[in-house]
C-alpha cells in the first residue's frame, strides 16, 4: 500500500478488517490476528446503554481483546451494509448488520444494526491502523438485549 492510502485502499482495507474480524476476533487463540488492524493504544467507545459511553471507554488493544473474547457463550458476525471513507481525514464509518449466535448450537440469538465511526492513523510502516472506534448499536427492547451476553466486568453500574 502506498505511503498515503487512497480511498480505494481504505475501502478494501475496511472490508478486509470485517472479514478478519468475523473469522478471528472472538477466539482467544486467534484474536491477535487483529493486531494488523488495531493500534496498540486503541480506544473503544461504546455508546450502549448497558455499558460504555464517552466517560467509560475501553482503553488499549488488549483490554478490547478481553471484551471480544469475554463472552464465549455467543459470538457475532458482521454483514457490511455500507462503508463510507474519507481518506483526507482518515476516518471510516460502517453500517453493519450484526448477527449474534449461540456458540454451542450456532442458533441465531439476536440480530441488530450497528453504526461504527473509525478514526484511523498510519503506523511507522505507513499501514492503516484503527486508533479509535465510536460504536453505536440499535436500540432494542430489554428482553432482546438480554439474549446477548455482556461480560459483567464491563457493565457500568447506574
Amino acid at each position: 500500500m502506498a505511503a498515503k492510502p487512497t480511498y480505494e485502499d481504505l475501502v478494501r482495507w475496511m472490508h478486509d478488517y470485517f472479514a478478519t474480524y468475523n473469522q478471528y476476533a472472538q477466539n482467544p487463540d486467534t484474536v491477535h490476528r487483529m493486531d494488523e488492524f488495531f493500534a496498540p493504544d486503541f480506544v473503544f467507545v461504546p455508546y450502549v446503554y448497558l455499558f460504555g459511553g464517552k466517560d467509560n471507554p475501553i482503553r488499549g488493544r488488549e483490554a478490547f481483546y478481553a471484551l471480544l473474547t469475554g463472552h464465549p457463550t455467543d459470538y457475532e458476525q458482521f454483514k457490511v451494509k455500507q462503508v463510507a471513507v474519507d481518506e483526507r481525514q482518515m476516518v471510516a464509518v460502517a453500517f453493519l448488520e450484526a448477527s449474534i449466535y449461540e456458540t454451542a448450537t450456532n442458533a441465531l440469538k439476536v440480530q441488530k444494526d450497528y453504526l461504527a465511526w473509525y478514526e484511523l492513523e498510519l503506523d511507522a510502516d505507513g499501514k492503516p491502523k484503527i486508533k479509535t472506534v465510536r460504536f453505536f448499536w440499535e436500540a432494542t427492547p430489554p428482553e432482546v438485549d438480554a439474549k446477548y451476553a455482556v461480560p459483567p466486568e464491563i457493565v457500568r453500574e447506574s
